[in-house]
């Protein structure tokens, strides 16, 4: 947390430089959050939790020459009661904190701090530097190389399983708005040997990714990934969109993990623990209409398939909403109809029955929301039959920008005999020209 607080002082720091205070325009978001829940545990004693958490953003657009632009983002917790999460009473962490510069030309900019690089089939956090830029004939490269982020904590352990560094990048070509198609990659330095795992593995991934519209009512996107390391697939994960009519939507998609090649070698998941062989995919589609302004519906399916197990769910939903859609509520319905061997020992069944039902009101005042869920298990799951939870939301609008909202939640399920939770929201959300006025 010491950590945390040092992290986030010296971005506050940055901001207030004289480059930032030429930013033309501030936007600041703010969400304090106080709960309070009591459990009653089957089998534990009772407990009482009361975690204290903020959420800190910041936004300044337009510094130095208009194209320089500051981001921020973190948040902090304190547990004034029983613990909430593991066993630290107080935790934090600058989630991204980054300098961009965007150039007048080939959409290119320049990115330094702490940031998410979302690329192809990568998907990471690092501290380092990140450049991308168009190039002629379609073509399009970004790279990105710095240090990894370790926010796990393991027991036993002085580390998370991850390598100092990180850098990969990719390679795009797109023609005439109809076809993109990426080769993309990240290698991360040799892992440390993790001391209860007694095995390492070398983070390091490959794929390509395509986007391709022929015409304007489909849509295809999907990537696939390979790991050197396994010498094998990673993942397969493909989604199509058919827009058949104005109110008709069409969605189909597949995705398929190879365990030990996708998961190898982030934290608890080494190559001891899993067999090479293991995979997991699942396949389905979906499907919305509008039967008016006001109403729509839908409808879903998918198949699971795992190595001890299948499954499929499938179910719909209804969706209404009135007055300039400040009113607004739905119902639903799905079931899990699970296979032999998909449950967890001891249990020889997880199929389940959900339904859940919602409403919620807007306006420029107050506003309000009611949430019903339920699951019921076809077979006893610590000898309860069902699972459901109720939460009440209502809050209030001091102004656009400042809102006090407060959540009241019931529910009783096979982990906790009675669960009762409160939670306390301030959200502020404003934005302020350099001009000096806000908006």
């Amino acid at each position: 947390m010491k950590k945390t607080c040092c992290t986030l002082l010296c971005a506050a720091s940055i901001f207030a430089s004289p480059c930032v205070t030429l930013a033309a325009d501030v936007t600041i978001d703010s969400t304090t959050m106080l709960g309070i829940a009591k459990r009653d545990i089957s089998g534990s004693s009772k407990e009482t939790i009361i975690p204290a958490t903020q959420f800190l953003g910041l936004t300044a657009d337009k510094m130095a020459d208009g194209n320089l632009s500051l981001h921020l983002y973190g948040w902090g917790r304190s547990d004034l009661a029983d613990n909430s999460y593991n066993n630290d009473k107080n935790a934090g962490s600058l989630t991204y904190g980054y300098l961009q510069y965007r150039f007048n030309h080939a959409n290119a900019n320049v990115r330094t701090g702490r940031f998410f690089v979302r690329e192809g089939v990568v998907n990471e956090q690092i501290d380092g530097v990140s450049a991308r830029t168009d190039l002629p004939m379609g073509f399009g490269l970004s790279v990105f190389g710095g240090a990894t982020v370790h926010t796990a904590h393991l027991s036993g352990e002085t580390s998370d399983g991850k390598g100092d560094t990180l850098y990969g990048g990719r390679a795009n070509f797109r023609y005439n708005g109809l076809l993109e198609i990426g080769l993309s990659g990240v290698y991360e330095s040799a892992a440390p040997i993790l001391k209860t795992l007694h095995a390492a593995g070398d983070y390091r991934r490959v794929g390509g990714d395509i986007w391709v519209t022929p015409i304007k009512t489909i849509d295809i996107v999907g990537h696939s990934s390979y790991n050197p390391e396994t010498q094998q697939f990673a993942e397969h994960s493909y989604l199509f969109n058919l827009k058949a009519t104005q109110k008709l939507v069409l969605t189909g998609e597949f995705n398929r993990h190879f365990e030990q090649s996708y998961l190898f070698p982030r934290t608890t998941f080494s190559a001891t623990l899993l067999n090479p062989n293991d995979k997991s995919s699942s396949a389905g589609g979906s499907t919305s209409y509008e039967i008016s302004k006001n109403v729509e519906i839908s409808g879903d399916y998918k198949h699971y398939t795992r190595e001890f197990g299948s499954a499929d769910r499938f179910g719909g939903e209804t969706r209404v909403n009135y007055k300039d859609n400040s009113v607004r509520g739905g119902i639903g319905y799905h079931y899990l109809n699970a296979g032999q061997g998909f449950a967890i020992t001891p249990y020889t069944s997880a199929s389940y029955h959900e339904l859940r039902c919602f409403a919620m009101h807007d306006s420029k005042s107050y506003f309000a929301a009611v949430d019903l869920l339920g699951n019921f298990f076809k077979e006893k799951i610590y000898n309860q039959s069902s699972a459901w939870e109720a939460t009440t939301t209502i809050g209030y609008h001091f102004t656009p920008a400042l809102a006090l909202s407060g959540d009241l939640t019931y529910g009783r399920n096979p982990q906790f005999t009675e669960e009762a939770k409160a939670l306390l929201r301030l959200t502020y959300n404003m934005t302020y020209p350099g001009t000096g006025g806000k908006k």
